[in-house]
C-alpha cells in the first residue's frame, strides 16, 4: 500500500513538475502566448515543413517589411484600417490555405493581434507565427531576404552591441543639437507627435521617407540626430545608414518617451 502511494505522488508530483516546467518555458521563451489563447501558433520547423502551401503574411511597418523579410510573404499591415477587407483578397474566408501571419517575434504582439482579428472576421486556418523574422532567416536564410538580398547574410544583421553604441541620452543630444552642421530629424509619424522636444531646427521625417532619403546619398557626411518614440523605429534605419555608408549619426536612447 505504501509502495502504492509513493508511486502515485511521484506520479503527481511529476506531472506538477512538468506542468512548471512548461509554463516557465512558455513564459521566458513566448510570453504572449498566455494573452491570446485562442491564437493558434506555428513553430518555425513546422511553417518550413508547409512553407509551399502556405500563405505567409508580414503584418509589420512597411520599413521593417523593406529591411528584412520572408520571401514569399505578402505584405499586409495590422495596423490598417481595412486589415481583415484587404485579407479577403488574399484568401477567401472559407479558404483551405493556412495563414501564417508574423512580425518581430517572441515579445512582438502584432502577430496574434492579426491571427485574431483574422478569427473574429470570419476566417478560418489562421495562425501566428510567433517565433517572427528573426528565428526564420537563422533557421533558413535562403528562404529570407535583407536588404534587397537573398540568402540573408546573417553578418549584415546589425547586433544590439551596433545599436547601443549609436544611442546617447537626452543631455548629449541636446548638446549636439546645439552644433549648427548638425541634422536633427524626428522619424515618427505626424499622428505620434504629441509630444515634441524643444531641439534646434527639428524636422519631421517620417521613417519610410527618411529611409528614401538615405539612400540617394545626399545626407552622406552630415551628422545626423535621429529621435523616434520609444528607441525602435531606429533600429530599422540603421541598416539604411549602415547600407548606405553613413558615419556620423546618433539615436536617441529610448526616444520620447525617455525624456524627463
Amino acid at each position: 500500500m505504501r509502495t502504492r502511494t509513493v508511486a502515485v505522488f511521484a506520479s503527481i508530483f511529476a506531472s506538477f513538475v512538468l506542468a512548471a516546467g512548461l509554463a516557465i518555458a512558455a513564459e521566458e521563451g513566448f510570453p504572449l502566448r498566455e494573452k491570446f489563447p485562442k491564437v493558434k501558433y506555428l513553430t518555425t520547423e513546422a511553417l518550413h515543413r508547409d512553407y509551399q502551401n502556405t500563405i505567409i503574411v508580414d503584418v509589420r511597418s512597411k520599413i521593417e517589411f523593406n529591411v528584412i523579410h520572408i520571401n514569399k510573404a505578402v505584405y499586409l499591415p495590422v495596423a490598417t484600417a481595412m486589415f481583415t477587407k484587404d485579407l479577403e483578397k488574399v484568401r477567401a474566408k472559407d479558404g483551405s490555405a493556412p495563414i501564417a501571419f508574423y512580425c518581430n517575434g517572441h515579445t512582438c504582439a502584432k502577430s496574434y493581434e492579426a491571427a485574431e482579428q483574422a478569427m473574429e472576421a470570419g476566417f478560418k486556418n489562421v495562425y501566428a507565427y510567433d517565433a517572427g523574422i528573426y528565428d526564420w532567416v537563422k533557421a533558413h536564410p535562403d528562404k529570407g531576404t535583407l536588404m534587397g538580398k537573398t540568402p540573408v547574410a546573417m553578418d549584415k544583421l546589425i547586433s544590439k552591441e551596433m545599436i547601443a553604441k549609436r544611442k546617447i541620452t537626452y543631455d548629449k543630444f541636446k548638446v549636439k543639437a546645439q552644433n549648427p552642421e548638425a541634422m536633427v530629424v524626428d522619424i515618427r509619424e505626424p499622428f505620434q507627435r504629441d509630444s515634441v522636444p524643444p531641439l534646434p531646427a527639428l524636422r519631421n521625417i517620417p521613417s519610410d521617407r527618411f529611409a528614401e532619403l538615405i539612400a540617394t546619398g545626399t545626407l552622406k557626411g552630415k551628422e545626423l540626430l535621429i529621435l523616434d518614440a520609444v528607441g525602435k523605429q531606429v533600429e530599422w534605419i540603421q541598416y539604411y545608414l549602415e547600407m548606405y555608408g553613413q558615419e556620423q549619426y546618433y539615436f536617441l536612447d529610448k526616444g520620447v518617451a525617455g525624456i524627463k
